[in-house]
């Protein structure tokens, strides 16, 4: 059961790997479109129709489906203030209690999200914009990226539950500073 386990997580793993890189690329790809909106509307002095609403969906797509990566590589922003006070074995203890309460809540988000993105789906709807891409596109990206960050959040608590019953627990709590980045 535990080797099932394993590739279970594996795959979870692997499948928000993608997805992190994925989203850096979409930042980037972004950036490089607002760039080029500008220099059509600045310079050339041509209107733009699709830059805009596409920035948007490509930055939605990073922030939802790169947010498993970023818990995967526990990267999310903390309020630590009175956590790394605590000695480390009830530090851990308030960390799963405190991933299992986001687990539930990230679990709810993508539950009530599918059936938006599937009548986006069944009803064929299309953004209202001049170049009206189909909206169950940019709507995949909130299930979808849910999903995975829940799925991230069981290795998370899994991986955290078996340090604490196996003593592997760190006798300092780790701080990650803006400046250390």
């Amino acid at each position: 059961m535990n080797q099932l386990i394993n590739k279970v997580f594996k795959v979870i793993d692997n499948v928000t790997i993608v997805s992190g890189w994925l989203a850096a690329l979409s930042t980037v790809v972004a950036a490089i479109v607002v760039t080029e909106a500008i220099v059509v509307r600045k310079l050339l002095n041509i209107s733009t129709i699709w830059q805009t609403e596409a920035a948007v969906y490509m930055l939605m797509f990073t922030v939802f489906v790169g947010a498993a990566f970023v818990q995967k590589n526990e990267h999310h922003l903390n309020v630590d203030l009175l956590l790394i006070y605590l000695p480390p074995r009830p530090r851990e203890i308030v960390m799963i209690f405190v991933s299992i309460l986001t687990f539930g809540l990230v679990t709810l988000l993508a539950w009530h999200s599918w059936p938006m993105w599937w009548q986006a789906v069944l009803e064929g709807e299309r953004s209202e914009t001049l170049w009206g891409p189909p909206m169950w596109i940019p709507l995949f990206f909130l299930p979808f990226g849910m999903t995975l960050l829940s799925l991230q959040y069981i290795v998370y608590i899994h991986k955290k539950i078996t340090d604490l019953k196996a003593g592997r627990i760190a006798e300092k709590a780790e701080r990650l500073e803006l400046r250390d980045l």
